[in-house]
């Protein structure tokens, strides 16, 4: 539920840099920026051991040339939002996993297609479409993020207590159809994968064959007029779905 998603591994698991909510907007397009156009989305926070006569590395990240999966109009709340593509769509092979937020990831993919998104309060969104060897493994990973998403509100007041804050966390599924789920988590955040701060976060998740697509973006405290109404969690549901079939 945060504006952006990292790879892990088990050696590396890179951080993103803190957001500050409200932050500028020079700082959100920045980081925004780095994810994707860096290689591998690793980030600046990324560390590499490096060895001898090393050759130079391939480059696994590309311009895709197809269009985003969902255009800005379908995005959630797309009229006050205002989104607008950040970068055009990459698309890179996975070697691992891929951190959603604090509570969820995404595991055996073999491809990865990202696209980012901002709005016009500076806010971030991404999609990202997830490619399986086939449709079991792609059920299998959409699975495993509906039990970790269930155990999202107690993982959240966990991490907030460890950090010294309320632990005013809410999570709540707040629309399903028969390939995907939405979720919209409430909280103050703390700083590291989410942004800092009084926040809403929303995830949508929708599995179709040997694809998973994802897509979330944040409200930060005091930057909309009005917060976004859940209800229409259920259509966007259905619009991801269709951009899968």
């Amino acid at each position: 539920m945060s504006g952006s998603t990292r790879p892990f591994s088990s050696t590396v698991r890179p951080v993103r840099p803190a957001r500050p909510v409200r932050t500028a907007a020079v700082a959100v397009l920045g980081v925004l920026t780095a994810l994707v156009t860096a290689t591998a989305c690793g980030g600046s926070s990324s560390s590499h051991t490096a060895a001898a006569a090393t050759p130079p590395p391939a480059p696994v990240a590309s311009i895709d040339a197809t269009p985003a999966r969902l255009s800005v109009a379908q995005l959630p709340d797309s009229a006050v939002e205002g989104w607008k593509l950040l970068a055009p769509a990459r698309t890179q092979a996975v070697a691992g996993g891929i951190q959603l937020n604090e509570c969820a990831s995404v595991a055996g993919a073999t491809s990865w297609q990202q696209q980012a998104y901002i709005s016009v309060y500076r806010t971030p969104a991404e999609q990202d479409v997830f490619t399986f060897h086939d449709a079991p493994a792609a059920k299998a990973a959409y699975q495993d993020l509906l039990a970790r998403m269930g155990a999202c509100q107690s993982q959240s007041r966990a991490l907030q207590a460890k950090s010294h804050l309320a632990d005013d966390a809410t999570v709540a599924a707040t629309a399903t159809t028969a390939q995907g789920t939405a979720w919209s988590r409430k909280w103050t955040g703390v700083e590291g994968i989410s942004a800092a701060g009084p926040q809403t976060n929303h995830l949508y998740a929708v599995q179709q064959g040997a694809s998973l697509a994802i897509v979330h973006f944040d409200e930060w405290a005091g930057t909309q007029a009005a917060p976004y109404d859940t209800r229409a969690d259920q259509d966007v549901l259905t619009a991801v779905a269709g951009q899968l079939g």
